[in-house]
């Protein structure tokens, strides 16, 4: 999600053609099938463990941002595509990790566009530190990436799987929720604010309090990646933010929580944020389960829904997904098209879906044709 002030107005101009483009993709085929059936692998692109997509906008045009640690090195490379063309690959500098990294797009306090990207770092066993680093995004595409930082609050903000990345729309500053699993597999929430003149950098917490767990009970601890997403009320501007996760356990219901993001007030306070826990997805007569990470983001561009929730099932290897819209989860179906398996759980920005093939670790990214 895009912090409102600023990157919204530049997401706007960008939305009718990302609309259009769905639309014209829908208009194809009849009956429209819910996924883009066709998808050719991204170029150059390999990796072992579940990539990063996020919005990224470069020269007032909106794309597609990639981040993947690599499939034989522990770098964390990215690029990205523009009116379907890909760019270059890269690495972060001093980006390293042995699982996904996390990205998300927002405006500086300048009104220049950036992408955060956090990761894991490759600790010597049990918990690692979670690293950050930010990059301004120039008008010809190049990114200046800041020097890796280590998300602060000691041995509570480290994590043994990869952190998750939120900038919610309605923040009076770029404010940024990162979600990890923390000591004692509890979902942990650290909160990040944009820092500096320059733009660059961001303090988290408070002086006393850095992070906190959304609660103590069992249905709220995770052995696994956790994910973040906004839906904004198309009329008033108010937003909820979600969290899931996926349960302890190989196979594990996947529950979420929800906290309010005001049009008016913006969403305040630091990490002890007021979480109001949801339960389990349903799914059907029953709950949505998985064995790995799950995904969620809006299906729109825009923001306002539907919630377009996606993961591996509980057996086999294809993907799964529901929509949450108006108080109702709608069950499972499966993504459909080409090169829809997978091993890892998938991922997912507006209504785009990344999934790691089974067989030669290229990435492959699907298009929701009914948002």
């Amino acid at each position: 999600m895009l912090h409102r002030s600023k990157s919204r107005l530049a997401l706007a101009a960008a939305a009718g053609t990302v609309c259009a483009l769905i639309a014209a993709g829908a208009a194809l085929a009849a009956p429209t099938p819910s996924w883009s059936t066709h998808n050719p692998p991204v170029p150059n692109a390999f990796t072992n463990t579940t990539p990063a997509l996020s919005l990224i906008q470069v020269n007032g045009r909106l794309g597609t941002f990639l981040a993947w640690k690599g499939q034989f090195d522990n770098k964390v490379h990215y690029k990205f595509r523009l009116n379907g063309t890909w760019h270059s690959s890269h690495v972060i500098p001093g980006a390293f990790t042995n699982t996904s990294p996390s990205a998300a797009l927002f405006a500086t306090k300048l009104g220049k566009q950036a992408v955060l990207v956090a990761w894991k770092s490759i600790g010597s066993g049990g918990l690692s530190t979670i690293k950050y680093s930010d990059g301004v995004v120039a008008n010809n595409g190049s990114i200046g990436w800041t020097n890796p930082h280590v998300l602060p609050g000691g041995k509570f903000s480290e994590t043994s799987a990869s952190p998750a990345l939120l900038f919610p729309a309605n923040a009076v500053n770029p404010r940024v929720i990162l979600a990890y699993r923390g000591p004692f597999d509890h979902v942990r929430i650290e909160i990040g604010t944009e820092i500096g003149t320059a733009g660059r950098g961001f303090s988290w917490g408070t002086k006393k309090v850095k992070s906190a767990f959304i609660s103590g009970s069992a249905n709220a601890t995770t052995n696994a990646q956790p994910a973040l997403a906004e839906i904004l009320d198309p009329i008033t501007g108010n937003g909820t933010v979600y969290v899931f996760w996926k349960g302890e356990g190989t196979v594990a219901p996947i529950s979420y929580a929800t906290t309010p993001d005001s049009a008016t007030g913006g969403l305040n306070g630091n990490a002890s944020l007021h979480w109001t826990l949801q339960g389990p997805v349903p799914d059907g007569k029953g709950q949505a389960h998985t064995t790995g990470s799950p995904a969620v983001a809006s299906a729109d561009v825009h923001g306002h829904g539907p919630l377009l929730l996606a993961y591996k099932g509980p057996s086999g290897f294809f993907i799964r997904f529901q929509t949450f819209s108006g108080g109702t989860w709608q069950p499972h179906q499966f993504v459909n098209g080409n090169n829809n398996t997978t091993a890892l759980g998938p991922a997912l920005v507006h209504g785009i879906l990344a999934n790691v093939s089974r067989t030669d670790a290229r990435i492959f990214l699907h298009h929701f044709l009914h948002a």
